[in-house]
């Protein structure tokens, strides 16, 4: 550990320690004489390729020098925003304190805000992302997976209700997102957590950068916050008006209309994805046993189906929002 903090410049080590919940890398908080730091080992397991990863954060990290809202700041290693130690990849960036952050009076539209603003600034720039996760919000791989979990599973079964309404979700998604629906880069993981508020706004967890549709930027963000038994209307009107306010209309018409099937995209993937580590031996979610992992799938099948009995509800506020 010592050699990988030198490999970055950082010396006179204080304090070491793991945390966070992360399902994916592996992170530390790091005090030193120097100041704060976050370091993070990638997880090879999940990104095939960690070089592109940590290119496209370079990427980005250079668009928001000018904006009001920003990203890590990573430390350099010979040229390089990480090093690879042992064949491990590791990265560090300054460690980011929310000051401020209990003066803000609306979170929630704040949170959508900061992702708005954040795909604003992405797409002004030529940018292409380079792939970090194959099939990463492919909603028919995932329902593929399930199924042969399904199938290779004698012992646990799933309702055919359950796996019928999922298939006819498919069904929708391909129909609205077809082939020639418009793409941007969005941050791919949009939840409420990967904000961090303060006196400057933080974006962070970089790597899932990809190319694909706002809605499903707004989906993750609106499964993240709204996650009560019951739909929170005052929850969701605050962060939509914020999510509008940070894309400053940039959406067509045809998007602004999608945006409620990114809520149930994000929500139905997640479920599928909980359901087929509960009948695999090989988790996604290393983290979680099966007993959680089922526990998790119901709570989001029970949250797609309040999405989906709200949608008149939740269109009209997507439509005040944008002003359409």
């Amino acid at each position: 550990m010592n050699e990988i903090l030198q490999s970055f410049g950082i010396s006179g080590i204080l304090e070491i320690y793991k945390i966070g919940n992360g399902h994916i890398n592996k992170t530390y908080y790091i005090k030193s004489d120097s100041g704060e730091y976050i370091l993070q080992n990638i997880n090879k397991n999940i990104f095939k390729n960690p070089e592109s990863v940590m290119k496209n954060i370079s990427a980005v990290c250079k668009m928001f020098y000018e904006s009001s809202i920003s990203v890590p700041e990573y430390l350099s290693a010979d040229g390089r925003n990480f090093i690879v130690s042992d064949g491990e990849y590791w990265r560090m960036y300054r460690f980011i304190g929310n000051s401020g952050a209990s003066e803000i009076k609306d979170k929630n539209r704040t949170y959508g805000k900061v992702y708005g603003e954040f795909i604003r600034t992405v797409n002004s720039k030529k940018f292409k992302p380079e792939t970090a996760i194959e099939n990463f919000h492919n909603f028919g791989a995932y329902l593929n997976r399930l199924n042969l979990a399904v199938s290779g599973n004698s012992l646990k079964k799933i309702d055919s209700g359950v796996i019928m309404r999922l298939r006819n979700l498919n069904d929708t998604l391909n129909h609205v997102f077809s082939a020639d629906f418009p793409k941007r880069i969005i941050h791919g993981d949009a939840k409420r957590d990967n904000i961090i508020l303060g006196n400057i706004h933080y974006v962070i967890d970089l790597d899932t950068i990809m190319s694909g549709y706002a809605a499903l930027d707004y989906g993750d963000l609106v499964r993240s916050v709204c996650c009560g038994n019951m739909l929170n209307i005052a929850d969701l009107t605050s962060l939509t008006r914020g999510f509008a306010e940070g894309l400053n209309g940039i959406l067509s018409a045809d998007e602004i209309n999608s945006l409620y099937y990114g809520i149930l995209w994000t929500t139905g993937e997640l479920a599928v994805r909980y359901l087929t580590d509960w009948l695999s031996k090989d988790r996604y979610f290393a983290a979680k046993t099966p007993a959680e992992c089922l526990k998790r799938a119901n709570e989001l099948l029970s949250r797609l189906n309040n999405f989906i009995n709200s949608g008149d509800e939740i269109t009209d506020i997507i439509y005040s929002a944008f002003g359409v």
